[in-house]
């Protein structure tokens, strides 16, 4: 599931997965299933070869009943160049005829002296016309589907892409403050703090993930951990921050000190640092307490400190941090504290 998760963060995933979609049902819904292409009253020339023998045979069979030349010679040049080919593989089995006289007299008539009809036009030409006229306007062309189908994956995609851009997933100005993972707020969810590229300047190398925490007064349930992998997509530890003891009673929980970890997936054990509000931080007893967890840390504005792994190094800014104001000790805890958080592969 994580794996799903971090493929569809990618700015490539919504794109392929919209082609995709678009390609199911522009195919397979519509272009077979509700729309399939259609053609209708073809012409007697796009037959296969035994439905055009059983159509001459129908010919001759109503010129010999009715003897009308006009329509013959229409029926005939909608065949096209090859209706005496298809007359000299008739024979009377196969049109149901008494005898081969009909066939012979038929041939005779129409392909040993003449091509030209009644109205001074060959059959050829005739043909060319009655061809245009039954399919102009009857058949569906594909032309026009494949057209529709551009239409419409452009469409999609293009939704798409305006999607990835106004999330921020494609960013065209390489200058902008770049958007990193800030912790949950005082309603649970997650906010997105920019942070400018430009810090990173302080780093001998690009740091593997950057993340902004806050925790809020009224957050009881604040706990935030971060996944760092490599920048070919391999797990390579994590890290977070949670709450680590609280003072006083009753609702919401008062949060003198937060736990921050680092864990390695090449170590065997997990790195932790407390960080404690400066009344905590100065009672001896809170401190010895806390000191069980990892070292301890008394919170300023602007701090900096270094956690080690075997192979990770995080970096930790505490960026702004606010006490509350209420009937427990001054400084006592805390009301908002954001930090800021480096990855790097250990030198």
């Amino acid at each position: 599931m994580n794996n799903i998760r971090k493929l569809s963060e990618k700015p490539f995933f919504l794109p392929i997965i919209a082609l995709i979609v678009g390609l199911i049902i522009g195919l397979v819904v519509l272009g077979w299933g509700i729309w399939p292409v259609q053609w209708v009253d073809a012409a007697p020339s796009q037959l296969q070869s035994e439905f055009k023998r059983d159509y001459l045979c129908m010919v001759i069979d109503s010129y010999v009943r009715n003897h009308d030349e006009d329509l013959v010679n229409k029926r005939l040049t909608s065949l096209g160049d090859d209706a005496e080919d298809y007359v000299n593989m008739l024979t009377p089995e196969l049109c149901k005829f008494t005898s081969q006289e009909e066939i012979e007299s038929f041939k005779a008539l129409k392909f040993t002296a003449s091509t030209t009809t009644s109205n001074g036009t060959t059959l050829k030409e005739q043909a060319a016309v009655i061809e245009e006229e039954q399919t102009d306007g009857t058949k569906k062309s594909p032309i026009l589907t494949v057209l529709l189908y551009v239409v419409g994956f452009a469409l999609v995609g293009g939704a798409a892409f305006m999607i990835l851009v106004k999330r921020g997933k494609i960013n065209f100005n390489t200058n902008a403050p770049q958007k990193i993972k800030r912790g949950g707020n005082s309603d649970g969810f997650v906010e997105d703090t920019p942070v400018d590229k430009t810090s990173g300047d302080q780093y001998s190398e690009p740091p593997l993930a950057q993340f902004m925490t806050t925790f809020r007064l009224g957050d009881d349930l604040y706990d935030d951990s971060f996944s760092i992998d490599s920048p070919s997509g391999e797990f390579l530890g994590e890290c977070g921050v949670g709450i680590a003891e609280t003072i006083g009673v009753g609702d919401p929980k008062k949060v003198n000190a937060l736990e921050i970890w680092l864990f390695d997936k090449n170590d065997i054990q997990t790195i932790t640092k407390v960080l404690m509000s400066e009344h905590s931080f100065n009672d001896p007893a809170t401190r010895q307490r806390l000191a069980a967890k990892g070292e301890t840390i008394l919170v300023e504005t602007g701090q900096r400190f270094i956690m080690e792994t075997a192979t990770l190094q995080l970096q930790a800014r505490i960026v702004d941090m606010v006490y509350a104001r209420d009937a427990l000790p001054e400084n006592s805890h805390f009301s908002r504290l954001t930090l800021e958080i480096s990855v790097l592969n250990k030198m």
